[in-house]
């Protein structure tokens, strides 16, 4: 055992002085050069191998930690863009309402209008109801227009410190009096809600003979003074007889777009000697 042991060592060492050989005086040792590299050839070749694996594991290893880096990046300036895309988009939406309003503000003078938003829906399935952010603090008080700036949307009807809540005019309960805005029709009517689950309303108590065709224009008459004359209600889609023959019935497309509000005008008051002046510098040729 101890001479088995003596004869690895011995081996050993003369390998190791081969190879120093080999290395600092490979040019006098020409034949010790050729036999330390047959023998380590191989050996070489497998420590080579390894040592290229591993580092092309390292490297690997260093491209998939800055790939992942690089990508938590991407994300999240994709994030951030989509979040400004978003910013933009909703600012666009609010600056074309605001000019909408502006213009509105500006061609209805004759109104007293204040400015308000929709902050809630009415309990219950019938989403008849909406809240504003406007009360009797602001002025609001019942049986008041709200309109959009498309056209007329409800009418208030419970009025508290602060908020108040108005009825759409797609409500069963609804009732406006209308007429045509054509100028050769003096068709008069009222407008009836059908709930707000069907997306027209329905103007009726026109008589047989009344001009009402399809695209006429709606607009509130006035008439007994409880809401101010002229407001764009809706337009005609659809015009038929009812079941006695006695009066037309119209369907009537809202003006508004009553599934989406949010900015909209509370109508204070009218100046009635304003808005007249204003109808007969219309007629006038």
């Amino acid at each position: 055992m101890k001479k088995q042991r003596f004869v690895t060592v011995l081996a050993v060492l003369v390998l190791c002085a081969c190879m120093a050989l080999s290395v600092h005086q490979r040019w006098r040792f020409p034949l010790v050069n050729a036999a330390v590299n047959t023998v380590l050839l191989p050996f070489n070749d497998a420590v080579r191998h390894v040592s290229d694996r591993i580092a092309a594991f390292r490297d690997e290893r260093r491209l998939n930690a800055a790939l992942q880096e690089e990508n938590r990046r991407l994300k999240a300036e994709l994030d951030a863009l989509r979040s400004a895309e978003y910013r933009l988009q909703l600012l666009e939406t609010e600056n074309r309402e605001l000019l909408a309003m502006a213009g509105y503000r500006q061609q209805r003078d004759e109104l007293a209008l204040l400015p308000a938003r929709v902050i809630g829906i009415g309990l219950g399935d019938l989403h008849e109801y909406f809240f504003l952010d406007k009360g009797a603090a602001d002025g609001v008080r019942p049986d008041m227009v709200v309109t959009a700036s498309e056209g007329m949307a409800g009418v208030v009807d419970q009025v508290y410190g602060h908020y108040s809540r108005f009825m759409l005019i797609s409500s069963n309960q609804s009732r406006i009096g209308v007429k045509a805005l054509r100028r050769e029709s003096r068709a008069v009517g009222v407008l009836t809600g059908q709930g707000t689950s069907r997306s027209l309303l329905r103007a009726e108590y026109f008589g047989r003979d009344d001009d009402v065709v399809i695209g006429d224009m709606l607009v509130t008459s006035g008439i007994g003074g409880k809401y101010p004359s002229g407001l764009c209600v809706g337009r005609v889609s659809g015009v038929e007889n009812d079941v006695t023959g006695l009066q037309k019935l119209a369907q009537v497309e809202p003006a508004a777009n009553l599934s989406h509000l949010d900015r909209v005008f509370i109508v204070l008051r009218e100046d009635v000697k304003r808005r007249i002046e204003k109808e007969i510098k219309e007629v006038k040729p």
